[in-house]
């Protein structure tokens, strides 16, 4: 019984106001894989050298460090196979306006598994990472701001009422020790920082796990992100290794990195919407990550073609 209930959380919900619901409901969105694919992938294309150095090798780190996390938290999901708190799935809209009703459910509730919090993870793993390998303010207010991010998003699944208190602070710790592995086993040399090639690999490997777990144990709802943790991991292996000098590729205009979004973004989205069996699932979501690191390459390839039509 204890493990079922596994302290508090199941009435945070109940008991505040439906206005600072909404608020952490927005907060638990900067532990959310939708937010990682928006930002990493604006990253990666942009190359925006204020952030750091190297922002391709960072961006390309985040988005394996994402796909890993994602791995790991199934695969522990599906093994403990514990229940959320029993209201999480039930939609409970306040009396708003219709776009904002909706999005309060949208936030505020979640399904599947509930131990560890994927969202606790994969933010210290993420934004941990960030306060390691960035470049801007210093090393300690990074690792203030990284603290400061993660408990938000952490108390924000308890508060929203979709995990007890337990399931965030064992994702915290799982999140640590999931960086301390990496930053043991990851380091490029020759830059000090997390090598991607080696994070894809690593989390390609987390990835069978957790679809192998899937598949032995049965998880409503977490096939497909299995699925998408092995895709996205092998496409990012093949799409970063097939490149060779990384930071000197072209920075994508706004206007081809809103086409190239739209383009990525459908297709993982319509992956998810149409159910796509599991092997399609696999191979399309590789694809998707695979042409968000050739991006820039492509764009750089077609720009040169351009200019070859024109000098003919």
């Amino acid at each position: 019984m204890l493990l079922q209930t596994r302290g508090i959380g199941e009435n945070a919900l109940a008991n505040a106001p439906d206005v600072l619901v909404f608020l952490f409901g927005l907060l638990t969105q900067l532990g959310d894989q939708w937010f990682y694919f928006l930002v990493f992938t604006s990253m990666y294309w942009l190359a925006r050298p204020r952030l750091t150095k190297r922002p391709r090798q960072v961006a390309a780190t985040f988005v394996g460090l994402a796909f890993a996390s994602l791995a790991l938290v199934t695969a522990l999901k599906v093994g403990f196979a514990l229940p959320r708190p029993p209201t999480a799935a039930i939609p409970a809209a306040p009396a708003w306006p219709t776009p904002l009703a909706d999005l309060f459910v949208s936030f505020t509730t979640d399904d599947g598994f509930g131990f560890p919090s994927g969202h606790a993870l994969g933010a210290t793993v993420v934004y941990g990472a960030a306060a390691v390998m960035l470049d801007i303010w210093d090393r300690r207010r990074r690792v203030v701001a990284a603290a400061v991010i993660v408990g938000l998003v952490a108390l924000s699944r308890v508060v929203i009422g979709v995990h007890y208190g337990i399931d965030v602070v064992v994702g915290v710790l799982l999140g640590l020790g999931l960086l301390k592995v990496l930053f043991t086993v990851a380091v490029d040399e020759e830059t000090g920082l997390l090598d991607p090639a080696r994070v894809f690999g690593l989390s390609a490997v987390l990835g069978l796990v957790a679809l192998g777990t899937v598949l032995a144990f049965g998880g409503p709802g977490h096939t497909e992100h299995a699925a998408a943790a092995l895709g996205g991991s092998l496409g990012g292996f093949v799409g970063w290794t097939r490149l060779s000098d990384h930071e000197s590729l072209p920075t994508l205009s706004f206007p081809v990195a809103f086409g190239a979004l739209a383009v990525a973004g459908g297709l993982w989205g319509g992956l998810d919407a149409l159910d796509a069996p599991l092997p399609l699932m696999v191979v399309g979501t590789a694809v998707v990550v695979a042409f968000i690191l050739v991006a820039p390459q492509l764009q750089g390839a077609l720009g040169s073609s351009q200019v070859a039509s024109n000098a003919d």
